[in-house]
């Protein structure tokens, strides 16, 4: 069916998604009565339950299933979401964004299977079991890109001769998704300039691509969401961040950039809490990328 939805996009609830094809405007899951489609949300509500959805090393996405208290039943949106495809209905995911907020479209989905997880708490905090569905995108990206340098690094790791072209692309191109779908999870949007829509970002890791082992590549915590004039200037060395959230700015980068380039580079400002893992890729991007113009050019580029 045709969605008036574009990924990556922000939407109103009320009266961009529930006022177009109805279906209850409360909860994690929407079954439109009108409409062969299944809404389903993630994000905030079971954060604050004490578990998130997630993307495992396979690119699936574990979606935990609704019912606030006690073990989840197969009934209702689970059910729903479960036999979606039986029923010749459309998955679709939105992102929560907090309360008061738009809604992130992250696309259609195929629910591929579903499992019990035990142990996981309900509003109550008590322990039950819950259903974890396993969705797959059926979109080819979430309309973000890579940064500059880091897209160059990984055009030239696909062209290493060291494995066949199609079989390394390919391996590329799956972290280079995986990275980007788990890092919208950690980061909502850019620090510096507010904006939300992914189709105005770009991904950028915090450790360079290139530096990261396979395993911080697609860590989603190793990275920021970024306008693509923020992301030139933290990509270069121009800007980083200090441990308190405070914007570092190199004594280097021009003043008639400063004035010009349109971004808010007040140094006193703070710009929001990191977790722990990306302070220490931060620790990484101070010591190494940031200021790198001044090394370059205290050093000398030619240098042995």
């Amino acid at each position: 069916m045709e969605l008036p939805f574009e990924v990556g996009a922000l939407y109103n609830r009320q009266k961009q998604i529930h006022g177009v094809f109805g279906g209850q405007q409360q909860g994690g899951i929407s079954t439109p009565k009108e409409h062969p489609l299944v809404i389903a949300f993630t994000g905030e509500a079971g954060v604050s339950h004490g578990y998130h959805d997630f993307w495992d090393d396979d690119e699936v996405f574990h979606y935990f299933g609704e019912g606030q208290v006690g073990d989840m039943k197969y009934v209702a949106g689970n059910r729903a979401i479960g036999e979606h495809v039986k029923d010749g209905k459309t998955l679709v995911v939105f992102q929560m964004m907090g309360k008061g907020r738009p809604y992130r479209y992250l696309g259609r989905f195929m629910c591929l299977s579903s499992y019990v997880q035990p142990g996981t708490p309900d509003r109550e905090g008590q322990l039950r079991s819950a259903i974890v569905f396993r969705l797959k995108s059926l979109e080819a990206s979430l309309g973000l890109a890579a940064s500059e340098t880091e897209q160059a690094e990984i055009d030239a790791a696909i062209d290493d001769v060291g494995a066949t072209s199609t079989r390394r692309e390919t391996e590329v191109r799956t972290k280079q998704r995986l990275f980007r779908e788990r890092l919208i999870g950690v980061e909502k949007g850019c620090r510096l300039t507010g904006i939300e829509d992914l189709r105005f970002l770009r991904a950028s890791h915090i450790k360079p691509w290139a530096d990261s082992t396979h395993s911080e590549r697609v860590d989603g915590e190793n990275g920021l969401l970024l306008a693509p004039h923020a992301d030139l200037l933290f990509d270069r060395g121009w800007i980083s961040f200090s441990a308190s959230g405070r914007l570092l700015v190199s004594n280097d980068l021009p003043s008639d950039v400063k004035g010009r380039i349109g971004l808010n580079l007040d140094a006193s400002l703070r710009r929001g809490l990191f977790s722990q893992r990306q302070l220490s890729f931060l620790d990484f991007h101070r010591d190494v990328v940031f200021d790198m113009p001044r090394r370059i050019h205290a050093y000398g580029s030619g240098a042995p």
